[in-house]
């Protein structure tokens, strides 16, 4: 099974490179500069990701492949066969079936009590619950210690974003995650995968209630081409296409879940899902997603405003 993205890239006699191989994916990128992956079953689809059944042959980075016909082939030798593969087409938000937008804070509090009920959030996924007291309350300053550096000095400025969306202040929200662009570690640092999640929500809620929300920033393209060089090809490529609305799929099914009402059950299930990506790549996302969603919250005009 591949994605969309995945089978566009496989051209005749289009060559490339093994750009990075990590435990379960090895990164593929073509000479045109197109990023693809190869997974084992079991890992989240995604447009970009190429599915095997069988473990993962042995690649080495900087090692070279050429496509022919329908299958790569690597320097190696081995060939890898997807003639017969499904193409997998990521869940679309069905038009006009989203719920009102008044009933969205209730049932994300509700969708996030049950589900932290039985949840231990790592990394970017201690802000949940802050976030989730600033979006009640209106009050921020909140205490947080994290476990890591990192993530504390993430808190100030994730803070901040959550009262800019209140606000729906576009503007400073991209002044203020700037300063999260490559802020961590791996192919993916924590800041890059928040801010996917982030901009995922808004891609999202543009959709749901472009006649309720005004959520165009003139300045995106820009802002995003600004992020190229401030972290790794890989996490911005996935950084772009998250602001573009392809998301990971359990990212994908939870937003689309939450915003058409679905059974509690099945939001959860996909937000489980979700979390066990990566060490904390998928609390990063969950937690970006639910700040984002915050766009759609009414801020009362007496609210307190941080300083």
């Amino acid at each position: 099974m591949m994605g969309a993205a995945a089978r566009g890239c496989l051209l005749q006699g289009r060559r490339g490179k093994v750009l990075a191989v990590v435990t379960h994916a090895a990164y593929l990128l073509t000479e045109e500069g197109e990023l693809m992956w190869l997974a084992t079953t079991g890992n989240p689809m995604h447009r970009r990701c190429m599915q095997l059944p069988a473990p993962l042959p042995s690649l080495a980075v900087d090692s070279t492949f050429i496509i022919r016909d329908q299958s790569i082939t690597l320097e190696s030798g081995t060939s890898l066969d997807f003639r017969a593969s499904r193409v997998w087409e990521e869940l679309e938000l069905p038009p006009g079936d989203v719920i009102d937008i008044g009933q969205l804070p209730d049932i994300l509090f509700a969708v996030c009590k049950s589900f932290l009920a039985a949840q231990t959030p790592v990394g970017y996924g201690a802000f949940i619950l802050p976030v989730l007291h600033i979006a009640k309350k209106q009050e921020f300053s909140i205490p947080l210690q994290p476990k890591d550096i990192l993530t504390t000095a993430a808190w100030p400025v994730v803070e901040r974003i959550a009262g800019e969306c209140l606000s729906h202040d576009l503007r400073g929200i991209f002044q203020e995650a700037e300063r999260l662009v490559g802020l961590g570690e791996g192919l993916t640092p924590a800041g890059d995968d928040f801010l996917g999640g982030l901009f995922f929500a808004h891609h999202l809620l543009a959709c749901s209630y472009p006649f309720l929300l005004d959520l165009e920033f003139s300045d995106l393209r820009e802002w995003i081409a600004a992020c190229q060089p401030r972290t790794n090809l890989i996490s911005y490529v996935l950084l772009k296409d998250n602001f573009g609305g392809h998301a990971l799929d359990p990212l994908n099914r939870f937003g689309i879940a939450l915003l058409t009402n679905q059974p509690l059950a099945r939001i959860i299930s996909a937000a489980s899902e979700l979390v066990k990506v990566g060490h904390s790549t998928g609390w990063s996302l969950l937690a970006g997603f639910l700040v984002g969603m915050l766009l759609a919250f009414v801020e009362r005009p007496d609210s307190p405003r941080q300083a």
